[in-house]
């Protein structure tokens, strides 16, 4: 299911929607100073060979480059997709060239982390094409967190409408009482959604358990070194009971499943739930 360009209008906070199909380079660094100012200046140009893998580029100067912000199915071993994203990926990257966006730093791997431009006569957003297809998943701790916002948008509209990895029922959102499934994917990237029932805070940690067993139940687990990187998003942990929550990370077993987010991102607040 190749994409050319992402069909639903490009809105940002105060700024008229623009159509992807006209998507030019400086459209996109204006169009994403509202919404995310670490990507709104390119940093380089680089010519691609191919992908790697759902989310990583050869380039022809022998780097790397991590696709910012999302994460592919085969990413976090899910390995039945890898071929599907990889293939689509390296159709849309083979001898192009890319403008790179935000600071571009190396991982702890040495590969580039960055948003992408496809250059041409249309350019396109790589990581905005890819996850409105339903290719590729947001995941702000994975890499920088520039453009969370309108992915987390484009990726919403994927999933609603169940496009790519979204018809499969191992990606679908799961719910956070599924305690039974969410074992079973310890060491894979999952979105989770349920009702915060406690929150609890110790000198290292603050923790959001979604049951009254708390080392049963899953968890939301956020560093103490995070804490005040939610209180300038504007989010109150201490204040999150009864709300529901969507979250996204890696499931790791800390009695119950978890999953540890030190972005705000990573954070969706849907609703209060009353209790």
């Amino acid at each position: 299911m190749a994409v050319c360009c992402v069909r639903n209008g490009f809105a940002i906070a105060g700024i008229a929607s623009l159509s992807l199909a006209a998507f030019s380079e400086a459209a996109f660094s204006a169009s994403v100073t509202a919404a995310c100012p670490e990507a709104a200046v390119s940093s380089e140009n680089v010519e691609a060979i191919g992908a790697r893998d759902g989310t990583t580029i050869l380039l022809k100067d022998g780097r790397e480059l991590r696709l910012a912000g999302v994460v592919a199915g085969d990413d976090m071993g899910e390995d039945k997709a890898a071929a599907v994203i990889a293939s689509e990926l390296n159709g849309r990257v083979a001898g192009k060239r890319l403008t790179l966006y935000g600071n571009a730093s190396p991982d702890r791997y040495g590969r580039l982390v960055s948003q992408a431009v496809v250059g041409g006569e249309e350019p396109h957003w790589l990581q905005a094409d890819l996850v409105s297809a339903g290719f590729l998943r947001v995941a702000p701790e994975l890499g920088e967190i520039a453009c969370a916002t309108p992915l987390l948008n484009f990726e919403r509209q994927a999933r609603e409408t169940q496009l790519g990895l979204w018809k499969e029922p191992r990606f679908q959102v799961e719910k956070a009482d599924h305690i039974e499934a969410m074992t079973a994917a310890t060491g894979r990237f999952a979105v989770v959604e349920g009702v915060i029932h406690r929150v609890g805070e110790t000198s290292s940690r603050t923790y959001l358990d979604f049951g009254h067993r708390y080392n049963e139940d899953f968890t939301i687990v956020i560093p103490r070194s995070a804490r005040r990187e939610f209180a300038a998003a504007g989010i109150d942990l201490k204040s999150l009971r009864g709300k529901r929550v969507r979250v996204r990370g890696v499931l790791f077993s800390f009695g119950g499943p978890a999953v540890e987010i030190q972005k705000p991102a990573s954070l969706e607040i849907i609703a209060s739930s009353g209790i």
